[in-house]
């Protein structure tokens, strides 16, 4: 088989540019038979991962790696010449050209030093299924600041982005170095096993701003908008004092509660109970209704977790991911790590459905789902 250049490999950075010769393309002799075409369409790549590895001093491992269905032996040893002339370096040659052009266009247009390096390819054939996988190293990929890493302009070309756009089929994976958090992530995208994903369609393109995503490590423990033991402080962060004067005025309330002979704190969706027993009435009996009253309940004194199986109690033990968001008006990152951990610790179950994830309590009967 005549080495070619994956078309799905290219689709992403022909795209990104388009000014692009249709010359570097590589194409077959007058003479070559019809069927090695037919081959080399069958063997088209079914999908393609854009996976991105982040370190900490901002460089970033970049992998490559399309897959290809193998129905019969025939298809296996296709597949094996074009890994060898893969691995040679005559099939790619020119999507590695591209990235090296976007490295040059993003070292212009952010002012850092931006090189490709320990380029290196494979190929794999396991189990029905045959990958070419491109790996190298892009220095500076993203802007380090104090304790955040920021990938914003990492796509950045002076006049655009050199990303436009996913095709079907295509996928960008973002992992974080080993203790970073994400704080701000695109609207396109979705945390998966830790990773911030971002599938390809029709409608997944993207302009300057777009892929505004950043990491923080957390940095000082005593400054201001760093990270805590639970997390990132969204939307900025307060000073330590802050803190314990809210502990201290928790302390206050429950200090009066208990003088006051006061039983405990009523269940969420349940009604409080006099403790005087005569002049002030009891607050009315709770109800099966799904929009009962729960104006007893301060939010506020609530913890992120109590506000997650509060809003579960309410919609029948389970609901979606989205609509958590939609309800707490918290970021996607936040309620992604918030139902990492609480999945963790058997608070919730978590069940990927597609590309969205249903949060129950445990054990909930999940084989009705509602929207």
């Amino acid at each position: 088989m005549a080495p070619r250049v994956s078309a799905v490999l290219l689709v992403l950075l022909f795209v990104a540019f388009p000014a692009a010769s249709a010359a570097t393309l590589p194409v077959a002799a007058p003479s070559e038979p019809a069927a090695q075409s037919t081959t080399a369409q069958e063997l088209a790549a079914e999908n393609t991962t854009f996976q991105v590895q982040l370190y900490p001093d901002g460089d970033a491992r970049w992998r490559v790696v399309e897959r290809f269905n193998l129905t019969d032996e025939n298809d296996t040893r296709a597949f094996e010449r074009l890994g060898e002339t893969f691995v040679a370096g005559n099939t790619e040659e020119n999507a590695l050209a591209e990235f090296r052009t976007a490295s040059d266009a993003a070292a212009s247009a952010t002012g850092r030093d931006m090189e490709l390096r320990d380029v290196n390819r494979e190929y794999v054939v396991d189990d029905g299924q045959g990958r070419l996988v491109l790996s190298f190293n892009w220095t500076n990929f993203a802007a380090v600041s104090g304790s955040k890493l920021r990938l914003e302009d990492a796509f950045y070309t002076p006049s655009g982005t050199w990303l436009t756009n996913l095709a079907a089929g295509q996928s960008l994976v973002i992992s974080p170095p080993q203790g970073y958090v994400l704080t701000n992530s695109p609207q396109n995208s979705y945390i998966d096993d830790g990773d911030l994903r971002i599938d390809g369609g029709p409608a997944t393109t993207f302009e300057r701003g777009d892929l505004n995503i950043v990491y923080d490590s957390g940095g000082s423990p005593n400054s201001t908008g760093t990270a805590t033991d639970e997390g990132p402080i969204q939307g900025g962060g307060f000073p330590l004092w802050g803190g314990l004067g809210i502990l201290l005025v928790l302390g206050v309330v429950a200090a009066l509660l208990y003088l006051n002979e006061s039983n405990e704190f009523p269940a969420v969706g349940g009604s409080a109970t006099d403790s005087d027993g005569g002049d002030t009435p009891s607050a009315p009996a709770p109800t099966t209704d799904d929009d009962e009253s729960t104006d007893e309940v301060d939010v506020e004194l609530l913890s992120d977790e109590e506000r997650v199986e509060r809003l579960l109690t309410q919609n029948g033990g389970r609901m979606k991911q989205a609509r958590i968001v939609k309800e707490t008006g918290w970021s996607n990152a936040k309620v992604s790590q918030l139902l990492s951990s609480m999945d963790e610790d058997d608070r919730i179950d978590k069940l990927r459905i597609g590309r969205e994830n249903l949060i129950s309590f445990p054990d909930e009967d999940v084989t009705e789902i509602e929207d």
